[in-house]
């Protein structure tokens, strides 16, 4: 699983911050294999979709990947909203396309971003830190074919630890050697570390993980009886290669944030939103209008990535 490259765009030299530190990577700037992912099954996360970059005339590319949380709003990294980062491509866009490379891709113009004010990607050396890597994309028109994934709640935060499954999903390259963007694949890793912002996922080598181009892309885990996106994929970490892990910013950290920015549209149930009236204790989900949430995101579609993973296993250990 590899994620889009915009040569054009996501390129970013971070200064070293001090002898002996190493340059964290965002991880939506160059070409390199994604580790451990397959192709993602049409109709599998169907609220992950990628954000369109304009690259000419009438021309777009998949370049970060991003979240749907309501109707109208994409949770993404800040990074892949950053003029001083992307460049003259700015993201003009959003599909939830499988291929985004079909003709014609369906698209959702975007109508506005917002990054997150104190978002600094100098401050983030090579380990865990604070770097405020979030962001939001607004939606000039809602999209209602999907229930939109929900986002933890604070007391469900206070579940994630070393060794908490993960699924990771993303657009981008699949090969080194391949330059073929924009569909979607994702992996099952897990949380190797954390800080009360941000979240260490996978350690690499044959752990699956993220790499240049899933920018902005979630990492997904059962809370509440379904998944929410609880990470948001943030840089590579402690290496410029994707061989050892990368940094993902916690969702949860940011949920007042979020929140204020988005007063209306997120489901109940979802962070700091109301519960939902006939939620039972363990927080399912209600009606939010749209396609009935969980239908195709459950807690099954978690058992069903490691069901895909554990077969390429064997297929491979037998071949």
């Amino acid at each position: 699983m590899k994620l889009p490259h915009l040569a054009l765009a996501l390129a970013l030299a971070i200064p070293v911050l001090g002898t002996g530190c190493i340059e964290p990577a965002p991880l939506g700037d160059q070409a390199a294999e994604v580790i451990g992912g397959d192709l993602t099954p049409e109709g599998e996360f169907p609220t992950v979709g990628a954000l369109m970059y304009q690259v000419g005339p009438g021309q777009t590319s998949a370049g970060c990947t991003g979240t749907l949380i309501a109707p109208d709003v994409v949770l993404t990294a800040a990074h892949c909203l950053d003029p001083q980062i992307i460049g003259v491509a700015q993201p003009s866009a959003f599909s939830l396309a499988h291929d985004t490379n079909a003709t014609p891709t369906p698209q959702v113009t975007i109508a506005r971003t917002v990054s997150h004010p104190q978002f600094d990607l100098g401050g983030a050396g090579g380990g865990l830190a604070q770097i405020n890597d979030i962001g939001l994309v607004f939606l000039a028109e809602p999209i209602t074919a999907v229930a939109p994934t929900k986002l933890p709640t604070p007391d469900q935060a206070t579940a994630l630890a070393i060794d908490t499954d993960l699924a990771i999903v993303g657009y981008g390259q699949i090969e080194e050697t391949n330059q073929l963007v924009g569909v979607k694949y994702d992996a099952l890793t897990s949380i190797r570390e954390l800080n009360a912002s941000e979240l260490r996922v996978s350690m690499g080598g044959a752990d699956p993980q993220n790499c240049h181009g899933d920018s902005g892309g979630p990492a997904l885990t059962a809370l509440g009886g379904e998944p929410r996106v609880v990470g948001v994929v943030s840089r590579s970490f402690q290496s410029n290669a994707c061989d050892n892990g990368g940094i993902d910013t916690r969702v949860d950290a940011y949920l007042d944030w979020i929140h204020a920015n988005v007063p209306v549209g997120i489901p109940c149930g979802s962070g700091l939103a109301e519960a939902c009236p006939d939620a039972p204790d363990d927080g399912g989900c209600c009606s939010t209008g749209a396609a009935p949430a969980g239908s195709s995101i459950g807690l099954g579609l978690l058992a069903t990535v490691a069901l895909r993973r554990r077969r390429r296993r064997r297929d491979a250990t037998s071949s």
